[in-house]
């Protein structure tokens, strides 16, 4: 197989993210900023632990937090993968597609952007499930701890492995129109073949850089207004909001170009 090459990608991402600039950032505006800051504004707020709190009370209130925020981030995780099917459809499309029919192709496809979702979900849990299994049942001991550390490491590197995998899941959606979630991940699968952790590791690299940009942004926020006022929830939903914005589209490119270059390896496509 082909080896993916992460200098072509790069240059071919940033080619697509000043494609339809106007168009793509407008898509971006409202699946990834406006969800986002809706969340951030309207949605429960972080309980946070009171000064000298024990170990316990730090993970219950971390405990309640990813509760109560769960079902929110779904939310907006679904609107965004259907907003980004359309913008991929746009990037992907061989012929000229107004923002009209790839949004209306990414409303059509939302069923099988949802049936992915909760499939990898499932996935998810079950090697949770499997992998923490022991450990939990081993009890609090050394061979416990042991145990979960292992089960620990183990999913960290699945998790890596697949994500790189099944990266492209949303780009072959896109440009093949695939109705079965099934089909989608096995094409996506195919596709990725021998580029696994390559794939992994451009799409890691790009995402830390992205998180310390919003980490410094959210700390300056912090530090000049505090999080508990309401100027500075407000002014936090903006970064948060933009945040997702950018990452979603840098991201979604990076997608986009990863399976253009693979894709025209594997059949000798050309996009537009």
């Amino acid at each position: 197989m082909p080896k993916f090459d992460m200098g072509a990608a790069w240059e071919d991402s940033m080619t697509l993210l000043r494609s339809y600039s106007g168009l793509t950032w407008a898509i971006a505006a409202v699946f990834f900023f406006l969800p986002t800051l809706a969340v951030s504004w309207f949605g429960p707020t972080p309980i946070e632990p009171a000064a000298g709190a024990t170990f316990d009370q730090i993970m219950a209130a971390m405990g309640a937090n990813v509760r109560q925020g769960l079902p929110y981030q779904l939310l907006v995780a679904l609107i965004a993968a259907i907003g980004g099917v359309g913008i991929l459809r746009l990037w992907l499309s061989r012929t000229g597609v107004s923002v009209g029919e790839a949004l209306t192709f990414a409303a059509k496809m939302a069923p099988t952007v949802i049936a992915v979702q909760l499939i990898l979900f499932v996935a998810l849990v079950l090697a949770v499930l499997i992998l923490f299994a022991p450990g939990i049942a081993a009890g609090r001991g050394g061979a416990g701890v042991l145990l979960l550390v292992v089960g620990l490491l183990i999913f960290l590197g699945l998790s890596a492995y697949f994500w790189g995998r099944l990266s492209t899941i949303s780009a072959v959606i896109a440009d093949r129109a695939l109705h079965n979630p099934f089909a989608a991940i096995r094409e996506a699968w195919a596709l990725t073949k021998g580029n696994g952790w390559r794939i992994f590791l451009f799409l890691f690299l790009v995402t830390l850089v992205i998180l310390i940009i919003a980490a410094i942004l959210g700390g300056i926020v912090a530090a000049i207004v505090g999080t508990g006022s309401d100027a500075g929830r407000i002014l936090i939903g903006l970064v948060e909001g933009g945040v997702a914005a950018v990452s979603g589209m840098v991201t979604l490119a990076i997608v986009a170009a990863t399976y253009r270059q693979l894709a025209i390896r594997e059949s000798g496509e050309i996009f537009g």
